[in-house]
Order: C-alpha cells, then sequence, then structure tokens
C-alpha cells in the first residue's frame, strides 16, 4: 500500500551442525622406536619414551618410559622413571616410579623401583630392592610421661 514494496524476508535454512568427535587434547611426545630387525650396540640417553621391539646391547639412561615391547631384547642397565616390560630384559633395572611386567615379559638382574606391577605369567628372576621411602612402616612416637603424675607404686 502507499507504494512500499513489501521487503520480503530471505529464507533462512537451517543446516545440522555437524559434531565433531571429542578427541583429547595431549602432547605429544617424541618416541623412540627400535624397530623389530634391528639390532643396536651401544648407549642412549634420552628424556622422552623409548620403545624397543628389536635388540639393544646397551645402557639406556631415560627421563621419560621405557617399553620393551613383546620380541624386544634388552641386554643392559636401565635407568627411567618407568618401565613397561613385554619382551625380554637382562640387566641392572633402577625406576623411579613404576616397574611392570606384563604376562609376556621377562626380567633378568636387579631391579629397584618404588612400584613393582607383576602379572601372573611375567617372570623375574634376580634381585628386588624396594626403594626406601616406599618402605618406611609408619611408627607412632612413644609418648613422654606426664611430668605431673606420680609414679605407680605396688
Amino acid at each position: 500500500m502507499f507504494g512500499r514494496k513489501k521487503v520480503e524476508e530471505p529464507e533462512v535454512i537451517e543446516k545440522p551442525i555437524e559434531k565433531k568427535p571429542v578427541v583429547p587434547v595431549f602432547t605429544p611426545s617424541r618416541v623412540t622406536t627400535i624397530a623389530r630387525d634391528v639390532t643396536l650396540t651401544g648407549d642412549f640417553i634420552t628424556n622422552d619414551l623409548m620403545e624397543i621391539k628389536g635388540n639393544i646391547k646397551g645402557n639406556i639412561i631415560s627421563e621419560g618410559k621405557v617399553h620393551v615391547a613383546e620380541g624386544g631384547f634388552l641386554r643392559g642397565d636401565v635407568k627411567a622413571t618407568d618401565i613397561l616390560v613385554d619382551g625380554n630384559v637382562d640387566g641392572k633395572v633402577i625406576i623411579s616410579n613404576v616397574a611392570e611386567i606384563s604376562n609376556t615379559g621377562s626380567l633378568q638382574g636387579t631391579l629397584e623401583t618404588k612400584t613393582l606391577v607383576t602379572n601372573p605369567q611375567s617372570h623375574f628372576d634376580g634381585r628386588l630392592s624396594m626403594i626406601p621411602e616406599r618402605m618406611k612402616p609408619h611408627v607412632d612416637p612413644i609418648p613422654e610421661p606426664d611430668q605431673d603424675s606420680s609414679p605407680i607404686e605396688y
């Protein structure tokens, strides 16, 4: 009416919002992997996860976790935060946190750790030392005698 054009409202098409799967956010760490066909001789120092699927003859120092995969073999000493043994380890192993030997795992030598996790078919042959902080028993202090009380007379 009165010369005005009727303004058509634009047609709104609602598209369903695609929900993306929730992916956990994590900071990827680097992984050093020794493949199944590889045999290495030498010492390794790393801050990251070390996964051994092949054979290593040497020592490992890691600020991270060492995983000896099923079929993997490590002959040497290990000093690390954690270790998971699914394969074979022969040597002195010092772990500041958790050492786990799985059903397929075998560890021969000495092991020093705070926590040891074993499974029914796992194999351990050697000497085990638990880190002392974990072994201290809780002892209540002996109470001091009351100064005001008199000794009991019989």
